[in-house]
């Protein structure tokens, strides 16, 4: 095994297991805490996170991307960018602080005030461990931050959940992230052991800029888009609408969370270690895609045939109108865990501008499917965006193949097998659920999800899917390696 695809493969498993674990305590923890609370309080807190989100993007400018893809980084560099970054966090932390009330009277809803001046606390956090962070990321050494986002999670949760116990209410949605970002940057400073020195170069920056200009402007066009769902509803809908969608997307999202950005977050630092080879980037991209299908396809179509046994059995009868909203984000949710990781194709490749430029034709399709969807409610914003994910994931894909000598036809065709067997799976738990009509939902639930694993594997393997035995082939590898006692 080769010394690149062992590191690949030793980041792969740090952070997917760190990636796993840490999904799964939040989703215990978001179950806890959506059994306690309202979608009301959900969507109060996803309403400021519009803007706290959108001032988020501003804090990093694409800096710490560009000092992962940068070969030759110097120590100015990294110097540069912490001061840089403090201060545009500290400005922001003061600029959400004071307009926070704007925001609460756009919304209507006077909560909004001091939750934004909460979650305004992040920027600092985030500036502080950005550097620190990336530069464990360009070496791979992403156990480090497994365990950092690992534990933030879980001091995050319970200390939420205790708030909600003690009747603190929505307070507990506003704290929780803080308290992950400033556990998590605890930690990372306190085992990466790399102290700033006061030096600023405005050469340094420069240069770091002409690559990171174009990854900071694709973020925010993608971010105001994808966000652009949440503001209107919240907007024109109301709090319960903002948060059963919210909600919806967050579930859809664990797939995309657990498997897809976890690889992507590798492949970028790892392509860009092998940039200049364009044959075994594209390599690396196939193999990688289809692992990311072979886990995230069954996943997808799980939670769409589970859907209303989730809902009622896990959530409570609550959140029962969040059901449809989460069947449609399923479908488009298989688009977009494959489209992921073509962000790595692009950066890797030093083609950010480009990325820029795609991101300029598809997010107007985007936001129009959420705007012409805002005519009939909630459930045709969720549509609106499902067929416009469908079309900016095939011109995504495309353009980016194009980099990598990859067809879209051809990288499409790799899918087929896994799509069936995804799909098989989920006809055969659907019809399981009519012969369980004596139990109750949450009996049904953890049956179908028990019988959809066995279910899958079995038609995975009748149809012979590749990406199946790659898997296994590297997990025989790496444990022949293993030293013996």
């Amino acid at each position: 095994m080769s010394e690149f695809r062992g590191r690949v493969l030793k980041a792969l498993s740090w952070t997917a297991g760190g990636k796993v674990i840490s999904q799964i305590i939040s989703m215990g923890f978001g179950i806890a805490l959506a059994r306690m609370l309202s979608p009301d309080d959900f969507g109060l807190i996803a309403m400021m996170m519009v803007f706290t989100g959108f001032a988020g993007l501003l804090m990093d400018v694409g800096l710490g991307s560009a000092l992962v893809q940068k070969e030759d980084v110097q120590e100015t560099h990294y110097n540069t960018v912490f001061w840089t970054n403090l201060g545009v966090g500290l400005g922001l932390f003061l600029l959400v602080f004071t307009i926070s009330p704007y925001i609460a009277q756009f919304y209507g809803r006077s909560e909004l005030t001091d939750i934004g001046r909460v979650l305004s606390l992040q920027f600092v956090l985030g500036a502080l461990a950005l550097v620190p962070r990336q530069r464990l990321v360009k070496n791979l050494s992403f156990q480090v931050t497994a365990v950092a986002d690992l534990l933030g999670m879980i001091v995050g949760g319970v200390v939420a959940v205790f708030m909600v116990a003690e009747g603190f209410g929505y307070w507990a949605l506003a704290w929780q992230p803080v308290i992950l970002r400033m556990v998590a940057t605890l930690y990372i400073w306190a085992i990466a052991r790399w102290i700033p020195a006061f030096e600023f170069s405005r050469a340094a920056l420069k240069e770091l800029f002409g690559f990171s200009f174009y990854v900071f402007a694709t973020r925010m066009i993608r971010y105001g888009t994808d966000k652009a769902d949440k503001l209107l509803a919240g907007k024109y809908l109301g709090g319960d609408a903002a948060g059963l969608l919210d909600k919806a997307q967050s579930m859809m999202l664990f797939p995309l969370q657990s498997v897809s950005h976890t690889i992507g977050s590798v492949m970028f630092p790892a392509l860009s270690l092998i940039q200049s080879d364009k044959d075994r980037v594209r390599k690396v991209y196939l193999r990688s895609t289809q692992a990311i299908a072979l886990l995230t396809f069954p996943m997808v179509a799980g939670i769409f045939a589970v859907s209303e046994n989730f809902v009622l059995g896990v959530l409570g009868e609550q959140w029962i109108e969040m059901v449809p909203l989460l069947q449609v984000l399923c479908l488009a949710g298989i688009a977009r865990s494959i489209v992921t990781v073509t962000g790595s194709i692009y950066l890797s490749q030093g083609r950010a501008k480009l990325q820029f430029k795609v991101n300029l034709f598809t997010r107007p399709i985007a936001l129009s499917g959420v705007l012409i969807g805002l005519l009939w409610g909630v459930k045709g914003i969720v549509i609106g965006m499902a067929a416009a994910t469908w079309i900016n994931s095939l011109i995504t894909l495309a353009v980016a193949g194009r980099l990598i000598d990859l067809g879209l036809f051809q990288l499409v065709a790799t899918f087929g097998r896994t799509a069936a067997a995804a799909v098989f799976m989920a006809v055969g738990i659907m019809l399981l659920d009519s012969a369980l009509q004596d139990f109750g939902s949450l009996a049904v639930f953890f049956i179908q999800v028990v019988a959809g694993a066995g279910l899958y594997l079995v038609f995975a393997l009748v149809l012979r899917v590749a990406a199946l035995a790659d898997i296994w082939s590297i997990v025989l590898d790496r444990y022949s390696k293993q030293p013996k006692k």
